[in-house]
C-alpha cells in the first residue's frame, strides 16, 4: 500500500527488504483465501500503521513466481492516496512516514507504483468483476 504526502512522505514499516538487511518496506501481507483483496488490506495497513485509507485503486501489479516459474499469487500496490503533509498522530510502533530521498534504490514494484501516484495513473481494483463494499468504507 502506497501512501504519500505532497511533502514527498511515503508511509512505511520496518521489515524484510529482499534480498537485504531490515529496512524499510511498504506496509504489505498475504490474503487469506476467500477474504476481499480490499477489505484485508485496509485491516492490515490500520494494524501495522494505524492509518486507515481508501484503497481501492491499483498503482502496480505483478505476478509472483516460485522457482520453476510456477505462477503462485499476485503483488498489488495499492493506492493510499496523497495526504498535505504528514499527519499530526504518530503512526504505530515499526511505522513512520520516510522522505522520498531516503529510499535508495527501492524494489521495481515500488518505483512503478510511484511513478503513476505521480501521474495519477490508477486502475480500480475488482473483485469477481465489480467494486466491493469494502472499498468505500
Amino acid at each position: 500500500m502506497l501512501a504519500t504526502t505532497q511533502s514527498n512522505h511515503v508511509l512505511m514499516v520496518r521489515g524484510k527488504r529482499e534480498g537485504m538487511d531490515d529496512g524499510w518496506v511498504l506496509p504489505h501481507g498475504t490474503v487469506p483465501q476467500g477474504r476481499c483483496v480490499i477489505l484485508a488490506a485496509r485491516e492490515l495497513l490500520m494494524k501495522r500503521t494505524g492509518c486507515d485509507r481508501s484503497l481501492a485503486e491499483v498503482l502496480a501489479v505483478t505476478p509472483t513466481t516460485d522457482e520453476d516459474g510456477t505462477l503462485n499469487g499476485f503483488s498489488y500496490v495499492l493506492d493510499g492516496g496523497v495526504l498535505p503533509e504528514v499527519p499530526d498522530n504518530d503512526p504505530a510502533e515499526g511505522a513512520s512516514w520516510v522522505p522520498m530521498r531516503e529510499l535508495h534504490e527501492p524494489p521495481a514494484l515500488y518505483q512503478y507504483a510511484i511513478i503513476a501516484a505521480g501521474q495519477r495513473r490508477r486502475l480500480p481494483l475488482l473483485v469477481n468483476a465489480d467494486r466491493p463494499e469494502a472499498a468505500f468504507s
